[in-house]
């Protein structure tokens, strides 16, 4: 019976260094959980811009590394290494590492792409714990640039309303009855062109028709027409102002024949 008492009492010597053991671990993880600080930004087509990773981890960063969200993928950008150094892996002429220390870090980018538009991945590899991670985004955005023009055949109103920036613009019409067409431009610097068409008739369009351009968290009315739609607003009065024009002529010269005349009785002629 002491035998088994003894053995008794070695498991559960056993068992309570384990769990204090793993109370222990728990506590130092808790203890020493990392937090990386970052901010987004927002940058026009063509400039300058950096984003920033702090960690606050104190000690035991041996590797500092920037990848970039792409298509659901980690695209590497940058790396620092204690005995190697910096590395630049993309776009070596844009991107320039800046490391202040190995837990402050920050990517410059110059000349700023719609490609570089999206988030960002900071990593600071601890030993041993492994990776602790911050995530800035960019949005690139380039001004809004608008156009309309219309036209009227019979008992229809034909308008084209296009915008174009980035990101994306998106155009509505009020009234929105009609028949619609839309079509997406990628243009070479990467901005997107957005060209909306609308026949509608007339009689339904009587209060006027506004293009409605949404872009960037701000609406753009642009009035195509306002009350009464005619088909004379575009066409030129030409018939007026031949009839002045000819007023005009006909008055000159009445003048003229008034003021020879008097000359001629003045004269004595």
């Amino acid at each position: 019976m002491y035998g088994i008492c003894q053995r008794m009492e070695g498991i559960y010597t056993t068992w309570t260094l384990q769990y204090l053991t793993l109370c222990i671990i728990a506590v130092v993880f808790c203890s020493t959980k990392v937090s990386v600080m970052t901010s987004n930004q927002e940058v026009e087509l063509g400039g300058n811009v950096t984003l920033r990773c702090t960690s606050s981890q104190q000690s035991d960063i041996y590797q500092v590394t920037w990848t970039k969200k792409k298509n659901g993928n980690d695209e590497n950008i940058a790396t620092y290494k204690k005995d190697t150094g910096s590395i630049v892996l993309k776009d070596k002429d844009r991107i320039n590492l800046i490391i202040w220390s190995l837990k402050d870090t920050a990517i410059n980018l110059l000349n700023v792409t719609t490609e570089d538009n999206g988030c960002y991945q900071c990593a600071f590899l601890v030993f041993p714990v492994g990776p602790h991670m911050g995530q800035p985004c960019l949005s690139v955005y380039d001004d809004l640039k608008t156009s309309i023009d219309y036209s009227i055949s019979g008992n229809h109103l034909h308008a084209n309303c296009s915008a174009t920036g980035f990101p994306r613009p998106n155009i509505s019409w009020d009234p929105s009855d009609g028949v619609k067409k839309e079509k997406d431009i990628t243009n070479p610097n990467g901005t997107l062109s957005v060209i909306s068409n609308i026949s509608i008739s007339k009689s339904k369009v009587e209060q006027g028709l506004t293009c409605k351009i949404s872009h960037r968290g701000k609406i753009k009315r642009i009035k195509v027409l306002g009350k009464g739609i005619d088909d004379t607003k575009k066409s030129f009065p030409v018939i007026p102002v031949v009839l002045a024009l000819i007023l005009v002529i006909l008055v000159i010269f009445v003048s003229v024949c008034c003021w020879r005349q008097q000359r001629k009785k003045q004269r004595g002629f």
